[in-house]
């Protein structure tokens, strides 16, 4: 009998520095039964992986037998992503297009991180800047300009490295942005180099029981999920069943999507034990696979 494939998020105890630390969540995770990891250090800000890193990384998973289901890319320099107010460094939404290539170039990183995990896939988020936009909506062509500027020049890098990056439905946007942003996704790029990564506790934040239809509404191009339970007021990561999502109708809607097993939580350890925390994520991460193989 195959052994059940479950990921899960590196980040669940935090981002510590120490390498030590970061061997060790692999060798908890392989030990608890999981197959995969999404490695989720560094998902914010503007830290650049070295090439000899990668390969100690990879190596880890060698050693613990761990898969890459995917890992988090980074939007760059630490700001305020919903005002526009001047450039940051290393932003791919930038006007300025020294700061815009060094925001291409630190995606590219983790597109090369990717590869040498062996995942196909990117997390990516893509700030909305709303508050800006709603008070000058003339600016919005400007900004998807340079989102379009950075997406054309990591396309043909993407494809070449054979790494999809996945947009990420996010809580603290509003809706009707959210939505805007996933359509022009679907507009301007091909499924081979863009998709979606749909994040069940951000969803259920923003959309409520709307979720079902947005999963409908985008399943041919959801490739990556963050799965992970809340009571729909905190983005508290916590292990499915913890808060009030229906995951008998997520799984079913998901089963009808693009997207391929493993499936991946992104949680946050709330106990005291961190083996036990594991125990509990990994029989609850087989709870919702089975849901889902069932509904497919």
């Amino acid at each position: 009998m195959n052994k059940l494939g479950l990921a899960i998020a590196t980040d669940y105890m935090g981002e510590s520095k120490k390498t030590e630390d970061l061997e060790h969540i692999l060798k908890m995770v392989s030990e608890a039964g999981f197959t995969h990891i999404h490695w989720c250090h560094e998902w914010d800000g503007d830290y650049t992986y070295s090439t000899y890193e990668m390969e100690q990384i990879r190596e880890w998973m060698d050693k613990y037998n761990l898969k890459a289901k995917s890992l988090h890319a980074t939007i760059g320099t630490d700001h305020d992503v919903f005002s526009i107010h001047g450039n940051y460094r290393r932003d791919f939404t930038a006007d300025c297009e020294y700061n815009r290539k060094a925001g291409v170039e630190l995606i590219k990183n983790r597109v090369d991180l990717a590869a040498c995990m062996g995942t196909s896939e990117i997390v990516l988020h893509l700030y909305i800047p709303y508050k800006t936009l709603d008070a000058e909506p003339e600016k919005k062509a400007k900004f998807y300009s340079n989102v379009k500027k950075s997406m054309d020049e990591l396309q043909p890098y993407c494809l070449e490295k054979g790494v999809r990056i996945c947009m990420e439905n996010l809580f603290d946007v509003p809706m009707h942005y959210m939505e805007e942003e996933w359509d022009w996704v679907l507009e301007n790029y091909p499924k081979e180099f863009l998709g979606f990564c749909l994040d069940s506790g951000h969803a259920n934040m923003l959309w409520g029981e709307d979720m079902i239809r947005i999963i409908r509404k985008y399943g041919e191009r959801i490739y990556s999920v963050h799965l992970h339970d809340n009571p729909g007021n905190a983005d508290s990561h916590d292990i499915p069943g913890m808060g009030n999502i229906n995951w008998e109708e997520v799984m079913a809607a998901l089963a009808d999507s693009a997207y391929e097993l493993p499936l991946t939580m992104e949680l946050s350890c709330h106990m005291d034990s961190e083996e036990e925390f594991l125990k509990e994520a990994y029989k609850k991460g087989a709870w919702i696979t089975e849901l889902y193989q069932k509904a497919r």
